[in-house]
């Protein structure tokens, strides 16, 4: 199992809170345990926390492993000498452990190069640091985002001093460096270089760096390097950029400033040539916003789910349905009478036990609507879900439940819950019956005994009133829209649902995509498959219908309810 390092970096600074915002309600891979060297701030639920001395204590993938490097005497905002000391433990500790091979990756969060000189004076950067700590003579700092990946010639190097450092054995030894190192993310990448002077130089007239550039180009496609180039560098990102794999900047901030404005919070630092992984977030310590609780997490994840496709070639990419929906979904559900639906499970509990449910599980919660309604009834209530986007809007909201991700068909612990629920639709996501089997397998596991399980579907009626051929387009805050297109297939009872997002950003909109598929049961088939299972079906409502439908002919429902509940009990008294 490989390990990867997490550095939080500046404990003063937005580290500590990116850090653990970004692991609270983390999608764990089975193949990698999680380290963070550093500051953390430990959370209410989600992710299971654990203090460490060492990386060998580190055995578990679902465990968030800490070991913690700080001091209370930091003020959360205010660098200092003691900050950046801190700061440069963390480092060091790390290093230790990636030159020993006790951990494979490191990502690292933000540190102020100045806060750490006042103490290691001889310090630039985290790229140059890894580099003299595993005695690597060269390494280059690359930058990979969703419109562009870049590598620079020269990194944290004044600009009146860039023309000197481009010699012909410099840039023989970088290119290559970065072609080599380039080859073994890419297959057969597509390689652009910048020019240093304004239009490639004029040929000499600003300078001979770019005549110099040409000509070391010409002598590695002779060793096929093939490296286009040098471009203009004030035309190239207009028309060219997306027309190769990676472009290489002369110096630092030529070709950042256009990555960090196009590719702002999803933009992955990568040091290339290292012994190991790693990568980085592409933002500072950001002391001016840090402890207000509003700085993003999302460069960080981008680099940690980075670390892990280097690592594990074949770890597929985590961005999952309702990671971009998720904004958009309470105003999408804004019609919804959540206090009805309340109502209606916490009835048919109440009558079945004469009391209050002792403890809810709400199964596929969302943003937890319906759990801070029973929250607010002061009911003791875990909610999980599988998408961490949706998780993280419901922890904002008042009387939010204990909040962990999860998916629905994870085991949980067993005789815990009196009533576990699962609303809106999400049954309807289990396509197959071995996934409803494995449903009620787990759900009776951890129900007590008498305890209930009340799901509700969307029928045939449902997807033929108002999603068969159906399409929408809904506006966000005046800026980000997103289409709404569903079909539904007679052939085999699924239901597409293609949600396309235009989300503004800057001067252009970024499209996102998701495919949401459902299975539209007929009632007879639930009834069915409950009779299988060790539940036992103690009733069938619809939302505005008080008589248990339980008796009725199941084959009249599919084509009269839009949406039914189903009411199933543990160890049921048989009547």
């Amino acid at each position: 199992m490989k390990k990867i390092a997490i550095t939080s970096g500046d404990p003063a600074g937005i580290g500590p809170e990116i850090t653990s915002k970004a692991l609270r309600f983390f999608n764990f891979h089975k193949d990698v345990i999680y380290i963070v060297y550093g500051k953390l701030y430990p959370f209410k639920d989600g992710s299971c926390i654990q203090k460490i001395k060492k990386p060998e204590e580190a055995i578990s993938s679902n465990i968030v492993y800490w070991i913690e490097i700080d001091s209370y005497e930091i003020k959360t905002g205010k660098p200092s000498i003691l900050s950046g000391k801190v700061a440069i433990q963390i480092l060091e500790r790390c290093a230790e452990d990636l030159n020993n091979k006790k951990i494979d990756a490191v990502v690292t969060c933000p540190i102020s190069k100045e806060a750490i000189q006042k103490s290691y004076p001889t310090f630039i950067g985290h790229t140059e640091f890894f580099a003299q700590k595993s005695n690597t003579e060269d390494v280059i700092m690359s930058f990979w985002g969703p419109y562009f990946n870049l590598a620079l010639l020269t990194t944290h190097l004044a600009v009146c001093d860039v023309s000197e450092k481009l010699t012909r054995d410099f840039l023989l030894s970088k290119l290559q460096l970065i072609y080599m190192e380039t080859t073994k993310l890419l297959r057969k990448p597509k390689i652009a270089m910048l020019a240093v002077n304004p239009h490639a130089g004029e040929k000499g007239a600003f300078g001979q760096d770019d005549i110099l550039i040409e000509s070391v180009l010409e002598e590695l496609s002779k060793q096929n390097i093939k490296i286009y180039g040098p471009f203009p560098a004030d035309t190239f990102f207009a028309t060219k950029a997306t027309k190769y794999d990676l472009i290489i900047s002369a110096y630092h901030d030529q070709g950042l400033i256009p990555f960090k404005m196009i590719s702002s919070e999803e933009g992955v630092n990568v040091t290339l040539g290292l012994p190991f992984i790693r990568t980085s977030v592409d933002h500072g310590t950001a002391y001016d916003i840090a402890g207000k609780n509003i700085a993003s997490e999302k460069s960080l994840l981008k680099a940690i789910h980075f670390a892990e496709k280097l690592l594990i070639p074949y770890i597929k990419s985590k961005e999952k349905n309702y990671s971009v929906f998720a904004k958009f979904y309470d105003k999408y559900m804004a019609h919804v009478n959540y206090d009805e639906w309340v109502k209606l499970i916490l009835s048919q509990y109440n009558k079945k036990n004469k009391k209050k449910p002792a403890k809810i599980l709400e199964l596929a919660c969302g943003t937890a609507n319906i759990a801070c309604r029973l929250v607010k009834k002061n009911l003791n209530v875990d909610a999980v879900d599988n998408a961490e986007e949706m998780l993280k809007i419901a922890s904002k909201k008042p009387f939010c439940p204990n909040l962990f991700c999860r998916d629905m068909l994870d085991s949980f612990p067993s005789n815990q819950y009196d009533l576990i629920i699962l609303l809106f639709d999400s049954f309807n996501y289990l396509l197959k019956d071995n996934q409803i089997k494995k449903l009620f397998e787990e759900v009776h596991n951890a129900l007590t005994d008498k305890g209930l399980f009340i799901f509700d579907i969307t029928t045939l009626k449902n997807c033929e009133d108002n999603f068969d051929g159906f399409v929408n387009i809904e506006e966000y805050k005046n800026k980000d829209y997103f289409v709404h297109q569903s079909e539904f297939d007679y052939s085999n009872y699924i239901q597409t649902t293609k949600l396309t997002f235009f989300l503004k950003k800057g001067f252009n909109f970024i499209r996102k995509d998701e495919i949401h598929k459902q299975k539209i049961y007929k009632v007879r088939e639930i009834v069915t498959l409950i009779s299988k299972s060790d539940l036992t079906l103690s009733g069938i409502y619809s939302i505005r219908c008080k008589d248990n439908l339980l008796n009725q002919n199941p084959d009249l429902f599919d084509n009269k309810f839009a949406r039914l509940f189903f009411v199933l009990e543990k160890n049921a008294i048989q009547k």
